[in-house]
């Protein structure tokens, strides 16, 4: 899926210009677009410029503001604390002091310029917190939700940053010249460009007041990487580089956006080519890492990302809602079905044991199967004739004891005279003809399947007969089948 280009608006007070970037990694300028405000219309710039850009059709993903330099006041201060989370809280009692204003009037943004013994060097940017925040609501308005609204030297050191080789020259200092303001930006090693806004007024001395700036800029720079050369950008008409040379000491070059903007800087147009270049770092804001010096973070924080995954959230959570009540209903439904065939089974099944017992219903509390069961053994039982009880019960040992006796061979005359039952075993007490007649009845009874001797005791008997006192019980191996 292709991305949507970023939309970059630099807004002033009496005019504003857009720019759109591709998403690429060339961040080439697709379209831009100047905005003068109409005097027929009785909005302010922020919705007519809102308005203008959405008029233009162009499509684009995520909007970034640059507010010019007369919106807001710019301190260089010192802060106790190096890291960034620490200086964010504490920032904004720093700013209130250097602005003899309430915190609560301010909007505040900040950047880390420098590293100090104790703390780190502050660059903030305050502004009017209502007039930011009726600006803001005047581009929403316009139905334009920017992302992030930055100091327009925030985004103008972007841009250098990206068309410029601005990271490489820490030698340098950048002075870029509009008509009424000048931007100096000094490179840091490690930090955020070192940025000043000051106002140029008509007739004033172009080249003296660069000189003056340029000195306290050069005496307040690191000692370890001094300044040598001055590059120039802009509109420098009214700059003479000889005598700035001549005051400055420093070597003057004057050079041109490169990459994506040499070609439209150079263009005659109603576009500066400060503000082309300002536009453009706004836009680049959402496809650079890092801490952005944002306005609207003190303020109204973007929400649009937030309510973007929000929307999709509900749209999810509503999809996953229906598929799982389609996924119950569904199996609620086989339930239903699986109901019916059980009971239909049921009934079938509870009509052929009725068939089977003559009538009879199951025990209450015993299923149909597990009572066809026990009438299965019941009947199998009855069958071998052994009663209901299985191999204990009387008549099978009874049974049983029959058996053993049948299978003894005939010349054998045995005579039991007593037998005692009881439930696990049964003694049956006897003599028979001879010693020989006992040990064959004794291994008839060994041999029997079902039954097994517990204990024997062969006496002399009178009339020349062998007595016996035996006594034997149901085959474990049996019994637990």
């Amino acid at each position: 899926m292709n991305e949507k280009p970023s939309l970059g608006l630099f807004l002033s007070k009496d005019k504003a210009v857009a720019v759109w970037v591709s998403s690429g990694s060339d961040g080439s300028v697709l379209h831009k677009l100047d905005i003068v405000p109409d005097e027929n219309e009785p909005a302010v710039i922020a919705v007519q410029a809102a308005r203008a850009v959405m008029r233009q059709g162009t499509e684009f993903d995520e909007a970034f503001v640059a507010v010019d330099c007369a919106y807001y006041s710019q301190y260089k201060l010192h802060s106790e604390f190096d890291d960034y989370h620490q200086v964010e809280s504490t920032i904004k009692f720093d700013a209130e002091e250097a602005a003899a204003t309430d915190a609560m009037n301010l909007a505040v943004a900040f950047d880390m310029t420098g590293k100090a013994p104790v703390g780190s060097e502050v660059t903030v940017y305050t502004a009017d917190r209502q007039l930011l925040t009726d600006m803001l609501l005047d581009m929403e308005e316009g139905t334009l939700d920017p992302v992030f609204m930055e100091p327009d030297v925030v985004c103008l050191a972007r841009s250098l940053l990206h068309c410029a080789g601005l990271s490489e020259r820490n030698d340098a200092i950048f002075v870029v010249l509009s008509p009424s303001n000048c931007y100096m930006i000094r490179p840091q090693a490690d930090f955020a460009p070192a940025g000043r806004t000051f106002l140029i007024g008509k007739g004033q001395d172009v080249t003296g007041v660069l000189s003056r700036e340029i000195m306290l800029s050069r005496g307040g720079g690191d000692p370890e990487h001094p300044m040598t050369t001055i590059l120039l950008m802009g509109q420098m008409d009214n700059v003479d580089t000889d005598l700035l040379v001549q005051r400055t000491g420093l070597e003057v070059q004057t050079i041109v956006p490169e990459n994506a903007l040499a070609e439209i800087v150079n263009d005659e147009g109603s576009i500066s080519p400060h503000e082309l270049m300002i536009a453009y770092g706004a836009a680049l804001a959402g496809k650079t890492r890092g801490h952005k010096t944002d306005f609207r973070r003190d303020f109204m924080p973007y929400q649009g990302r937030r309510k973007v995954v929000q929307s999709s959230l509900r749209v999810i959570g509503i999809s996953l809602t229906i598929l799982l009540v389609s996924v119950a209903v569904f199996f609620q439904l086989k339930t239903f079905r699986m109901k019916g065939y059980t009971r239909r089974l049921n009934k079938k099944a509870l009509s052929e044991y009725r068939a089977a017992t003559f009538g009879k219903a199951p025990p209450r509390g015993m299923s149909v199967s597990s009572g066809l069961r026990r009438e299965l053994v019941r009947a199998k039982q009855m069958e071998e004739g052994i009663g209901p009880g299985g191999d204990k019960s009387v008549p099978a040992k009874l049974t049983f004891l029959f058996e053993a006796l049948n299978d003894t061979p005939k010349k054998v005359d045995v005579n039991v005279q007593q037998i005692t039952i009881t439930e696990r075993s049964m003694k049956v007490k006897g003599d028979t003809n001879s010693r020989s007649g006992s040990l064959a009845f004794f291994d008839q009874i060994r041999k029997h399947p079902r039954i097994e001797l517990s204990s024997e005791r062969l006496t002399a008997g009178a009339d020349r007969r062998d007595g016996f006192d035996i006594t034997f019980e149901p085959k474990k191996s049996e019994s637990r089948r």
